[in-house]
């Protein structure tokens, strides 16, 4: 019985693994994408911060759950990522010319 569940959590554990692998993928996709609006953000001499478009992202992308009581997570993992996007993008700003 014991050994039933172990394989059932390590089965949970895989799929998980999967998921973060995928994650990853899209996570240095989107740091890519970010660096790309940095730059054009710095050639037009705009501010990094853009408050209402990180609340729009945020909303937009609550509306796409389909369990709303994730809605918290959710919007904590949208405002982690675009701490991480400003902290890139005024990195950026810095370092090129």
């Amino acid at each position: 019985m014991e050994d039933n569940r172990m394989n059932e959590l390590e089965q949970y554990r895989k799929e998980i693994d999967e998921i973060d692998q995928e994650l990853t993928r899209l996570f240095e996709l989107r740091l890519n994408t970010v660096l790309k609006v940095g730059r054009y953000k710095k050639q037009r001499n705009l501010p990094v911060l853009d408050a209402s478009r990180e609340q729009a992202v945020i909303e937009k992308n609550i509306s796409r759950l389909t369990d709303k009581t994730f809605e918290p997570q959710v919007t904590k993992l949208f405002q982690s990522m675009m701490d991480i996007t400003k902290e890139t993008q005024t990195a950026l700003l810095k370092s090129e010319p």
